[in-house]
C-alpha cells in the first residue's frame, strides 16, 4: 500500500525519487527500494521521518504545498507539523507491521530520546547556561561583558574568539556554576562522557569544539567585526605631520633589522609627501610585526600614509595572503581606514609564495625603493637596501608589474549600487527597499525613494526569474515600531522615513507573497542583528560589505578563502534559523496582522 501511495504522490507533486533523496541526504537507491516495495520502513523509524520530511521540503521549495495538501486531504493553511502528520497517516493507512518486518522491513530502529552533544556553539552555550542557571545579564556581569553580546552568542549570530581571554572567562564561569548547581551528570550527558572524567579543560574543549566550517565562520566574523567597528580617519588620533616628517639629506643605502626598516619606511613616505608623487607600489610577504608591534611607529606610519592620500597619491598594494584567515584579518584591520579614501588599489598574488625566502619591495617609480630578499623567517639582522638610482628603479618597476599581472583584486571601495543582482545571500539590519509594495512606497511621497524603488524592484524580479536569493533580516519588535524608530531603507533617500506598525505589516505581507510566488526566494527572520553597522551581500566570487557609517560606499572582497568563509558564515546563520514557507507565513501573519 505504501509503495503505491508514494508513487502516486510523487507523480502528482512532480517529484522524482532522486529529488526527494537529495532533500533528505539519502542515497537514491534507498528511495528506489521503497518505491519498488523492496523496503518498507516502519512508520516510527528515522527513515520514515526523513522520507516524509523530504517530501514536505520538496513541495515547499517548489511551491507545490497546495498539491500535496490536496492529495493527502490536509488543510492548505495547516502548519508544517500538521501537514507532515497528515502525510504520514495517508502514506501508512492500512499499514500492517507484520508484513513489513524482517529482511523486507525496517532497517531503521525507533528513535532514541537520549541527549546528544549539541553541534553548534550557540546550542552548547545555551545548554550550559541553563544548567548553570544563568541569564544573559547575570553571565555578562560575571565576565564584565555587554549583555547584548551574550545574547548574540546565545542566539548563534556571533561566536567568541576561541582561546581569547573572554572565551576562557565564559567557560570558567559556566563550569564553576554548573558544578556548584550539582548538575555534573546532566553536563556529562550533553558532552557524552562519564562523570568521573569531567574536567574544566574537557568542558572548554567541548564548548568551543570546532570543525573546518566553524573555523571559517569564526574567521568571517572576525573580518566582519573589523568593518562593523570601522573608524573614520577623522576619529583616529594621529600625530601632527610636522612632527613625523623626516627631513635631511640621506645617503644611506643599507638599513639593518626591524628598527632599520622602520627608519627606511619613514624616509620613504616622507620623500613621497615632499615630492607629491602620483603613485607608489607596495609589496611584502614578511610578518607584519615590524610595523604593528611598535605602536609609536604605527601612528607615525598612519600619519604619513594619510598625508600621502591627502596629496592624492595612489597606493597600489599587493597583500600577502598565503597565510591564515586570522592573519588576513590583521592586514585588513591595519589598512581599512585608508581604503575609505578611495586612493588604495588592493590586490593579492595568485602565484604560490616561496616559503624559503621573504621578499619586500616598496617602490616610488623614478624616486626610491626599499627592497630586501632574504631567508625565511627573517632574522633580526636582516638587511634592507634603499635605492635611488635610475637603472635600479627601472628594473624594480618591471618586476612589480610582472607580479601585478599574476594578481587579482582583493578589496576595493565602490559606490553602493542598486539591488545586488549578483548576490545570492543578503544579511541586513532592515527590510530591503526592493521587497516593499509599490503602494506603500508611493504613500511616502518621496520621489527619490520611489525612483530608487522602481530600479531596485525591477532588478529584484529579474534576479528571482533566473537565480536564487536568500535574505537574512531581523524583524522589528513592537516597541520599536510603536516608537517610530525602525528606518525605511536609509541608503536610498535624502529624507529619513520610519515605519508605522501598519506600514511594516504591509511590507511583511509583500515578502510573504514573494516567498510564495518565487520558489527560489527565501526570507530568514534572524533573532537579532549580527553586526549593527554593516550590510552584507554574498555571492560565489565576491562579498560586498556596506558600512552604515559610510553612506553610498561599499567594499568588495574577492579572495576565494574569504568568500568561502563568508558563505560558511551565512549558511550557518540560515541553518540556525531555517523554517518552511508554511510555518514562516503563519508566524509572520500571526505577529504582524
Amino acid at each position: 500500500m505504501l509503495t503505491e501511495k508514494l508513487n502516486e504522490l510523487l507523480e502528482k507533486i512532480d517529484a522524482t525519487g532522486a529529488e526527494i533523496a537529495k532533500k533528505v541526504g539519502f542515497d537514491r537507491t534507498n528511495i528506489s527500494r521503497i518505491k519498488s516495495g523492496k523496503r518498507i520502513p516502519h512508520p516510527d523509524s528515522v527513515t520514515a521521518d526523513k522520507l516524509i520530511n523530504g517530501i514536505y521540503l520538496f513541495a515547499d521549495n517548489k511551491n507545490n504545498l497546495d498539491k500535496l495538501c490536496s492529495v493527502i486531504d490536509a488543510a492548505p493553511k495547516a502548519s508544517a507539523n500538521e501537514i507532515k502528520t497528515c502525510l504520514k497517516n495517508w502514506l501508512y493507512e492500512g499499514y500492517d507491521p507484520n508484513l513489513s518486518a524482517g529482511s523486507n522491513g525496517t532497517s531503521g530502529k525507533k528513535r532514541s530520546t537520549a541527549k546528544t552533544a549539541s553541534h553548534h556553539f550557540a546550542e552548547r552555550l545555551n545548554s550550559s547556561m541553563l544548567l548553570a542557571d544563568l541569564s544573559n545579564v547575570r553571565l555578562s556581569k560575571l565576565i564584565h561583558a555587554d549583555a547584548s553580546l551574550i545574547s548574540r552568542y546565545r542566539s548563534g549570530v556571533r561566536t567568541p574568539v576561541a582561546d581569547s581571554e573572554l572565551s576562557m572567562q565564559i567557560s570558567s564561569v559556566l563550569f564553576d556554576r554548573i558544578i556548584k548547581s550539582g548538575n555534573e551528570a546532566e553536563l556529562c550527558d550533553l558532552m557524552g562522557i562519564p562523570v568521573p572524567d569531567l574536567e574544566e579543560e574537557l568542558f572548554t574543549g567541548w564548548l568551543y569544539g570546532k570543525d573546518e566550517q566553524e573555523d571559517n565562520v569564526q574567521a568571517a566574523e572576525n573580518i566582519l567585526g573589523i568593518f562593523d567597528s570601522m573608524p573614520s580617519s577623522k576619529s583616529l588620533k594621529l600625530p601632527d605631520i610636522k612632527d613625523v616628517l623626516v627631513n635631511g639629506d640621506f645617503s644611506d643605502t643599507f638599513y639593518y633589522g626591524a628598527e632599520g626598516l622602520r627608519n627606511a619606511v619613514l624616509r620613504f613616505l616622507s620623500t613621497a609627501i615632499k615630492k607629491n608623487v602620483p603613485i607608489m607600489y607596495l609589496y611584502s610577504d614578511m610578518d607584519q610585526s615590524w610595523m604593528t608591534q611598535d605602536y609609536e611607529f604605527l601612528l607615525k606610519w598612519a600619519a604619513l600614509m594619510f598625508a600621502n592620500v591627502k596629496n592624492k597619491t595612489h597606493i597600489r598594494i599587493i597583500h600577502n595572503l598565503d597565510r591564515s584567515l586570522d592573519e588576513m584579518s590583521d592586514a585588513i584591520r591595519s589598512w581599512l581606514p585608508l581604503y575609505m579614501s578611495g586612493m588604495i588599489e588592493s590586490y593579492y598574488c595568485r602565484k604560490q609564495r616561496n616559503p624559503r625566502f621573504t621578499h619586500t619591495m616598496f617602490l616610488i617609480p623614478g624616486v626610491a625603493c626599499i627592497r630586501s630578499f632574504q631567508v625565511s623567517p627573517v632574522d633580526t639582522d636582516a638587511i634592507y637596501n634603499y635605492y635611488t638610482d635610475e637603472q635600479s628603479l627601472s628594473i624594480f618597476e618591471k618586476e612589480y608589474e610582472a607580479l601585478l599581472k599574476n594578481s587579482s583584486p582583493l578589496i576595493h571601495p565602490l559606490p553602493m549600487t542598486s539591488f545586488p543582482t549578483a548576490s545570492d545571500i543578503i544579511i541586513k539590519n532592515v527590510l530591503s527597499l526592493a521587497t516593499m509594495p509599490e503602494a506603500l512606497v508611493k504613500s511616502l511621497n518621496d520621489k527619490v525613494l520611489y525612483e530608487n524603488w522602481k530600479n531596485n524592484n525591477m532588478l529584484l524580479l529579474k534576479k528571482l526569474e533566473s537565480g536564487t536569493l536568500y535574505e537574512c533580516i531581523p524583524l522589528a519588535d513592537d516597541e520599536a515600531l510603536s516608537g517610530g524608530t525602525v528606518p525605511i531603507s536609509p541608503f536610498f533617500s535624502g529624507t529619513e522615513h520610519f515605519y508605522t506598525p501598519q506600514q511594516y505589516s504591509l511590507h511583511i505581507k509583500n515578502i510573504i507573497a514573494l516567498s510564495e510566488k518565487y520558489e527560489n526566494y527565501r526570507f530568514y527572520p534572524i533573532p537579532e542583528t549580527p553586526f549593527s553597522n554593516i550590510d552584507l551581500l554574498i555571492s560565489d566570487n565576491s562579498t560586498k560589505i556596506t558600512p552604515a557609517s559610510q553612506q553610498g560606499l561599499s567594499f568588495e572582497l574577492n579572495h576565494p578563502s574569504m568568500c568561502n568563509a563568508f558563505r560558511d558564515y551565512a549558511r550557518t546563520l540560515m541553518e540556525q534559523n531555517k523554517t518552511d514557507r508554511n510555518t514562516l507565513r503563519k508566524m509572520l501573519e500571526d505577529r504582524y496582522d
